[in-house]
């Protein structure tokens, strides 16, 4: 007997659909109900922020009470009470490293857990601005952490203060100049007191800014590294700001009402996942105190008004000229190259893609005439030069030195950092002859030269190629509407509606975010506080993108997380003193170590694995209800 009219067997059906059997109604997708859903799947928010919260504050007390990692380096403050006096024992040094980096890697695990949640639209906007507000508090009242560069800062700053250039003088020229400019030297770490600092005009103008605050207070190299640190957090709260705005546009015919309100806080909550949340901004950006964090700021407030440029093309006499905002935009970007040189990425995109819609867009593109077409053209590129120049003459104004700083941008490479994929693939080329007994004409530094600048050659190609691949094949400009009087009347130039990029494009996410991802990875050095000027357009990109994601999509989540954990991990202090005290304990500490280690990750991840098993248990489809008997 078949089950038609029977109201059990319709309650059972209407949970899953029969004619959709791959349509999920569980949390998974709560876009399909109009709202964020807050049941099942967000109840233990609040147990993972308080986790990511407790494992921030152990790494930042830890890595602290570790003092500096050099012995030659000496802090100017002891910043309220939280940094040692001295060098702790080698017993309590290798506590405190492992407890540090245990610390770090329950934070990225707990950020790695928030992003999966974020994904499936299971945690709301406010609970991911939770997380990342509390996760970043201890790193931003305690000290300068996993890195010293705010320290070299706050140094190049006095020199900049003193008149002294510092893209052509080292920190010691302080010894010359004042008994005070010890305490900055002494701070810094050894390997940057004779180096030339390879920073923009913007960037030493905010270096001299925060040196002149600290002198004025009488606070000298303390309340230098502190008003740099306020400069670290005011700009990565903007930078998170101007993110969220990256998404935006038109809101789409079919995202009206609640479903509108629903995809845009979806949107939101993923954009702070990975951006606001992520354990690089956190750890480096903001407890670090980098300069990237301004550079990031600026650069995404760029594509934000290029983006308005897009979005206000033909829509009236009242907003400004499509060139006047788009010469803004290569204004902003470069600024943020006068802080960063790896910047300038953004603005070269800028100067490309208004060339491109110049020639795709307009009357001159539909009636093909090259007049109209070369006058565009000529505008975008006139308003973009002069922007750019005016740009760069403010920040060589902020800095009050010329463009000297283009000669120290060699500084960085310099060094080595072993985990970059240069060095990496130099150390196989290096080590790949000698495994049949033969060595390399060159030395080991000549191999490291040749994989660098093959690598940079990868890195131009690759983003030459994400840009021209935007370039349209043809030109895309329809009529605009007439009465229908006027049908049989030709057309004109001033009857066509110029087109371009929608305002939702997704190209310039896609050039400088994987363009810039590339630039970071293909750099002689690498460190986490590079990803600023990548991640937030991946993030954008992740967030614009359709349910269910793509390859791309994909593809950056990954790179987002392999990059951020893996940098950040990088970063930790040595393990030597752990390793010894473990070696002169007895075997059933280590056991008990990692019984431990292993039931912290168990217990982080477990849950996590057995929500999404209930879930797709809930996604299995039912029977038709004419396939159901009832039984005898």
């Amino acid at each position: 007997m078949t089950t038609q009219g029977d109201p059990r067997a319709a309650r059972r059906g209407a949970a899953v659909r029969a004619d959709s059997p791959a349509e999920l109604v569980g949390p998974s997708h709560p876009e399909r109900h109009g709202r964020v859903d807050r049941g099942a799947g967000d109840r233990p928010a609040w147990r993972l922020i308080l986790a990511g919260a407790i494992a921030a504050a152990l790494a930042m007390i830890s890595e602290a009470r570790l003092g500096p990692r050099d012995p030659e380096v000496a802090d100017p403050s002891s910043w309220w009470g939280i940094l040692p006096s001295g060098q702790p024992a080698d017993t309590a040094r290798g506590v405190l490293a492992a407890t540090a980096g245990l610390a770090v890697i329950g934070l990225c695990l707990s950020w790695l857990l928030l992003l999966a949640r974020a994904r499936r639209g299971t945690i709301s906007p406010r609970a991911a601005g939770a997380a990342a507000l509390a996760w970043a508090v201890p790193f931003a009242v305690g000290p300068p952490l996993f890195s010293r560069d705010v320290y070299a800062y706050a140094a190049q700053g006095e020199l900049a203060r003193h008149g002294l250039d510092p893209a052509t003088h080292g920190i010691n020229s302080l010894l010359s100049r004042e008994a005070g400019g010890g305490l900055f030297i002494a701070a810094v770490d050894p390997r940057w007191r004779d180096t030339h600092a390879p920073y923009g005009g913007l960037g030493v103008g905010v270096e001299r800014a925060c040196a002149a605050l600290g002198d004025l207070l009488g606070t000298g190299a303390a309340g230098t590294v502190a008003a740099l640190r306020v400069v670290a957090l005011i700009s990565t709260v903007l930078l998170v700001a101007l993110a969220l705005r990256l998404p935006g546009g038109p809101r789409r015919a079919d995202q009206g009402g609640r479903s509108g309100r629903c995809r845009s806080g979806r949107t939101a909550a993923i954009v702070l996942a990975l951006l606001a949340a992520n354990p690089f901004v956190i750890i480096h950006l903001v407890g670090g105190a980098h300069l990237d964090a301004l550079a990031a700021a600026l650069l995404v407030a760029a594509l934000v008004i290029d983006r308005g440029r897009v979005a206000g093309r033909g829509r009236g006499t009242g907003r400004a000229p499509s060139w006047a905002l788009g010469a803004t935009a290569v204004a902003f970007a470069c600024l943020a190259g006068s802080v960063k040189a790896t910047a300038f990425l953004g603005a070269g995109w800028l100067v490309f893609v208004h060339v491109r819609d110049a020639w795709h867009s307009g009357p001159a593109a539909a009636t093909g005439r090259p007049g109209r077409r070369a006058a565009a053209i000529g505008t975008a590129l006139a308003a973009d030069t002069v922007a750019a120049a005016l740009a760069l003459l403010a920040g060589m104004a902020a800095g009050g030195f010329g463009p000297t700083w283009i000669g120290a941008l060699a500084t960085s490479g310099k060094l080595e950092t072993g985990i970059a994929p240069a060095s990496v693939f130099a150390t196989l080329v290096d080590l790949a002859p000698r495994i049949v007994g033969l060595e390399w004409p060159g030395d080991s530094d000549a191999v490291l030269g040749a994989t660098r600048a093959l690598v940079l050659a990868v890195v131009g190609l690759t983003v030459a190629w994400l840009a021209l691949r935007t370039w349209p094949a043809r030109a895309t400009a329809r009529p605009a509407t007439r009465p229908a009087a006027q049908a049989t009347r030709p057309l004109t130039p001033d009857a066509v509606r110029p087109t371009g990029p929608e305002p939702g494009r997704r190209d310039d996410l896609v050039v400088v975010g994987f363009g810039g991802m590339a630039l970071v990875l293909g750099s002689p050095v690498v460190y986490p506080w590079y990803l600023a000027l990548s991640v937030p357009f991946l993030a954008a990109l992740v967030a614009l993108a359709p349910s269910p994601p793509g390859r791309q999509t994909r593809a950056a989540v990954g790179l987002i997380a392999v990059t951020s954990v893996w940098l950040c991990l990088a970063t930790l202090s040595p393990l030597a003193a752990t390793w010894r005290l473990l070696g002169r304990a007895d075997p059933l500490l280590g056991a008990a170590l990692v019984v431990v280690s292993a039931a912290v990750v168990s217990a982080a991840t477990v849950p996590a694995v057995r929500r999404r098993t209930t879930v797709r248990r809930r996604t299995i489809p039912a029977p038709p209800p004419e396939a159901r008997t009832r039984p005898r």
